[in-house]
């Protein structure tokens, strides 16, 4: 028995035998692979630089940054510095995190992630809103290429 694109062929005779495989092997050779989706997931080494901030005592850190993200799907988790964001991610590489909330010592910090991928890298702006006396907001941005295999955008 001979299986392929869920069709099984069986023998009955050598001349069906020989049809049927023919038949089958023809339809297996005009099915495309599936085409792959979208794949962004791994360990980026981020360089952080600062774009504004009206927080006048806070400054910016070094980490790398890690994506969590199944092929294909719109879900993806970035890590930096120990804090996890969760998101979306739409097929050209673009995303954006719902703004999450941590709070340090007595300030809460409402921190949102938008950036893109390209095949080779990442680049993420954090807006960070901090809720103290007076409020104050920074933007930094977070940039740099992928360890590893390269990123796939279909």
């Amino acid at each position: 028995m001979a299986v392929c694109g869920g069709v099984a062929v069986s023998r009955v005779r050598s001349g069906i035998v020989t049809v049927g495989f023919l038949a089958g092997a023809a339809a297996c050779a005009k099915s495309p692979p599936p085409a792959p989706g979208i794949s962004v997931g791994g360990t980026y080494q981020t360089a952080v630089t600062l774009l504004e901030s009206s927080c006048s005592d806070m400054g910016i850190q070094q980490h790398p940054t890690t994506v969590a993200h199944h092929a294909g799907d719109t879900v993806l988790t970035v890590t930096h510095a120990g804090a996890s964001y969760q998101g979306t991610l739409t097929p050209d590489g673009r995303f954006m995190t719902q703004p999450s909330n941590f709070t340090i010592g007595n300030v809460t910090y409402v921190i949102t992630l938008t950036g893109s991928f390209t095949t080779q890298a990442v680049d993420i702006r954090a807006d960070v809103e901090a809720g103290r006396q007076p409020p104050c907001h920074i933007a930094a941005r977070w940039s740099g290429p992928k360890d590893g295999l390269p990123n796939v955008l279909p």
